[in-house]
């Protein structure tokens, strides 16, 4: 299959989505799975990261302009994922002795099986939904220091909120002061005579 084919298949709707992932892990997977366990030096890991990036793939092949540029975009998302979960996955002390695997051929069930079934619906949803940094061509972006997707213009509701409240509490202090220099407060305890 050519990678035009391929992102169609990706692209389409008619297709299932079983399919689609199968065809790209023929494709694609060993490539992907052994740049994953380089970056990540973790097998488990890296096939949580080829799953997702298959995801990705297929929930955002509508934003890439170029067919041919299918395995560069490929090798990008996985690099975006492989960063994704080194930021924010556990914290593995190394192995002292570590070599890449010899046989991957499990590897295209074990990440099928990780990403087709109904009753992952909802975490296909939240990974596609995660990756939302691209570029005009389709690539992703790298991540931002966690200030979103928008950098520091994400922080901008957040200050408003804060200068509302403070605002809500000055001029509840306003409020109290001004009733309390006219006279005493209702229900309060007067100690005058």
């Amino acid at each position: 299959m050519t990678d035009q084919d391929l992102l169609h298949a990706l692209r389409s709707g008619r297709i299932p989505p079983a399919d689609a992932y199968a065809q790209l892990l023929d494709d694609y997977g060993e490539e992907l799975f052994r740049r994953c366990i380089l970056v990540l030096r973790d097998r488990d890991a890296a096939h949580v990261v080829l799953r997702d990036t298959l995801i990705v793939a297929r929930a955002h092949a509508s934003r890439l302009r170029d067919a041919e540029r299918l395995g560069e975009w490929l090798h990008a998302l996985a690099e975006a994922e492989c960063a994704r979960h080194r930021e924010n996955g556990p914290r593995c002390p190394q192995p002292r002795e570590w070599r890449m695997p010899e046989r991957t051929s499990l590897v295209r069930a074990r990440v099928l099986n990780g990403m087709c079934g109904p009753e992952l619906d909802g975490y296909r949803t939240h990974v596609a939904a995660r990756a939302d940094h691209f570029d005009r061509d389709g690539f992703p972006l790298p991540q931002g220091g966690g200030l979103g997707p928008r950098g520091p213009a994400s922080l901008v509701p957040v200050a408003l909120a804060l200068i509302c409240a403070l605002l809500a509490i000055a001029c509840a202090g306003y409020v109290l002061a001004r009733d309390s220099a006219h006279g005493p407060i209702p229900g309060a305890v007067s100690t005058r005579p």
